[in-house]
């Protein structure tokens, strides 16, 4: 149950359980931690572009594995595009069983295994492990979770949003490997504008069981009504932190509700709060494990049963977003960060407004 004094401080931050989806005010002890304002030193539009490999990078294993994940999860967006207007759920629902059987189960436990273990060690290997990150998270990780509800819950909404989670991974997928689908990369760097309200109905009410097997859900406030990316191509950048921001929470989280708040910060960029509660045990593992500075899970290396390489890739995409040098400088602007307030720990991110309506 939540605190009076978390649900306090929440309420501050963004109603955790709102009527409206209109945010409130930031709460003044959380405001300090946030920049008052941005500058974005790019010329012309950061794109989604960089943080990538070719698929001949990886051993022909896990070149075997991402093709048959990613023919999955291509596949199931484009069976509901044809079926949508007269859905077909028991059909639908057996695509999604698929993935908890192998192949496609031991393709998504396996992948990475092979190519980081003929990796040389060193900075090659981290670059490696940043990429197969997001290839085995991403959406895949809800995807994981949404199979499982399917085998005793058969309800078409959340069938439909399996669907749509493996369009997300489709998309995550050729992000990180430009090679793997040419033709259908190519499309995705065409200009094709994204609207925010495709993100807020993708992730409001999401479920997610917890670490516990219990059940939870994502709230999202959103007071941005401009639009999200410039192209897919954009877009799949931006999951690429969101759905790193959201797979933690679902890791770590101690009740039954995550809360993510969009707002505006000026005319110029967009910011992204994602807010769990947790247990003391985890305020201080993260008070011991990074000396009081949680930037430094950012950097790459701090984890508890993970590789800790998911959030340096989000401070990788923020930086390139505002044509920042590096992500000490991204950090360091507080761009993008972390805090621990009152028994919640929030992760936030920046990324340029593309214009407001």
């Amino acid at each position: 149950m939540m605190t009076s004094d978390a649900h306090s401080y929440l309420s501050g931050l963004s109603n955790p359980f709102p009527s409206s989806r209109v945010t409130t005010s930031h709460n003044q002890a959380f405001s300090t931690f946030l920049p008052s304002g941005f500058r974005n030193l790019r010329k012309q539009r950061y794109r989604g572009e960089d943080f990538d490999i070719s698929v001949s990078a990886l051993s022909s294993v896990d070149q075997e594995h991402i093709r048959k994940l990613y023919g999955f999860a291509k596949g199931i967006y484009v069976r509901w595009v044809e079926m949508r207007d007269a859905p077909d759920w028991d059909a639908l629902r057996r695509m999604v069983l698929s993935f908890l059987s192998p192949p496609l189960s031991t393709s998504a436990k396996e992948l990475g295994v092979d190519s980081l273990a003929h990796c040389a060690r060193g900075e090659a290997e981290q670059a490696l492990g940043k990429v197969l990150h997001d290839l085995r998270g991403g959406a895949l990780m809800p995807l994981q979770l949404y199979a499982h509800m399917a085998e005793w819950d058969a309800d078409p909404v959340h069938l439909r949003s399996a669907a749509f989670l493996a369009r997300d991974q489709a998309k995550i997928m050729r992000n990180v490997l430009p090679d793997l689908d040419p033709e259908v990369r190519s499309a995705d760097e065409a200009e094709k504008p994204h609207y925010i309200q495709a993100v807020v109905e993708k992730w409001d009410l999401f479920r997610f069981e917890r670490a516990n097997q219990a059940p939870g859900h994502v709230n999202v406030t959103c007071a941005y009504d401009g639009l999200l990316a410039s192209c897919c191509l954009e877009a799949s950048a931006v999951d690429r932190i969101v759905y790193n921001y959201i797979n933690n929470a679902i890791r770590f989280t101690a009740g039954p509700v995550i809360n993510m708040e969009i707002v505006p910060v000026g005319d110029h960029a967009v910011r992204w709060i994602v807010a769990n509660p947790i247990t003391p045990d985890q305020a201080e593992w993260l008070k011991k494990s990074t000396n009081g500075d949680l930037s430094s899970l950012f950097r790459g290396g701090v984890t508890r049963g993970g590789n800790g390489l998911g959030l340096s890739n989000c401070a990788d995409f923020v930086a390139a977003a505002f044509g920042l040098p590096d992500i000490n400088a991204a950090l360091e602007g507080k761009y993008l960060g972390a805090v621990v307030e009152d028994g919640w720990y929030l992760a936030w991110a920046h990324w340029p407004s593309l214009y407001t309506q």
